[in-house]
């Protein structure tokens, strides 16, 4: 009987294992993926190599780009895939990161000129921008990112998909990482 009982246990674990192989991309699920991502011309903007480690988050909470989000919907543990973002799906230009502030404004041991890189602490942290025009007493920053209003591709590698908690949906912890068992 404790034969049985046993392997009844183990096949319920296993079938539960492979379930989670099957369960595809969609809201509510903890994804872990490798990823790559390009500009048209094939410039690498980031890739998860850069940070060490696979990219982890609950699918639908909004965490990654919005284009990037509907590509992954219906992938499973296993698949690539390029997923193309339009620019309007992934970070849209902001006029309104645009602004002209008086150059009195700068350090007066700033060399300011057009193409400079500079910082700014905000409320809600650290805002890095770029010269773009100088104009008598005015400077104009753009403090858009770099690839705000370019489409962007995703090379995406999916590693790990699995029902998120409610704590992981509610955002009480941060989602654990869904990865692969080494052989």
């Amino acid at each position: 009987m404790k034969k049985l009982i046993w392997l009844v246990f183990a096949a319920a674990v296993l079938v539960g294992c492979s379930a989670n192989a099957k369960i595809p991309i969609g809201k509510d699920t903890v994804v872990t993926m490798d990823y790559t991502g390009k500009l048209k011309d094939g410039t690498v903007f980031d890739a998860s190599s850069k940070h060490g480690q696979p990219l982890t988050f609950v699918e639908g909470e909004g965490k990654i780009i919005p284009g990037l989000e509907k590509g992954l919907i219906g992938l499973k543990v296993g698949d690539k895939k390029t997923i193309d973002v339009p620019a309007d799906e992934a970070y849209p230009y902001n006029k309104q990161m645009v602004i002209t502030v008086p150059k009195s404004q700068f350090p007066k041991e700033m060399n300011i000129k057009e193409g400079a890189e500079v910082a700014t602490q905000t409320p809600n942290g650290p805002l890095q921008g770029k010269i773009t025009k100088i104009e008598k007493d005015q400077v104009t920053v753009d403090f858009n990112p770099s690839i705000a209003g370019k489409e962007l591709i995703f090379d995406v590698d999916i590693l790990g998909v699995r029902k998120a908690t409610p704590d992981e949906i509610s955002g009480k912890v941060q989602p654990t990482p869904v990865l692969p068992k080494k052989k």
